[in-house]
């Protein structure tokens, strides 16, 4: 049970998300995919489920993704008008996974 409110609260952010950027509200849209919600409540579920001691290695590792988040949108801002929408998205995520692992064998 508490698996299916786990998937219906992610689901709920990304009908939102693409419901705001349908409307053209691309500001809010981002904003909500990336307002902390999740991680917010993740880190509640954890704190929930085993205390607070697992929640401190989750917070760090997230830490490892803020250049990579970073590199996969540059990527994509920056090619989507060369390479258009598919090419672009396959490419950012490729990036996105590579800058990861490096980052992780790196530190």
């Amino acid at each position: 049970m508490k698996y299916a409110l786990y998937f219906i609260i992610g689901g709920t952010v990304v009908s939102l998300t693409t419901y705001l950027g349908s409307l053209g509200r691309s500001w809010l849209a981002a904003f909500v995919t990336t307002f902390p919600a999740l991680t917010g409540i993740t880190f509640i579920l954890m704190y929930l489920n085993a205390g607070s001691e697992p929640t401190v290695p989750y917070a760090r590792n997230l830490l490892y993704f803020v250049v990579p988040w970073l590199a996969y949108v540059g990527f994509y801002l920056l090619t989507i008008d060369r390479l258009g929408f598919w090419l672009t998205l396959t490419g950012a995520i490729a990036l996105f996974v590579t800058v990861s692992v490096l980052s992780k064998l790196i530190v």
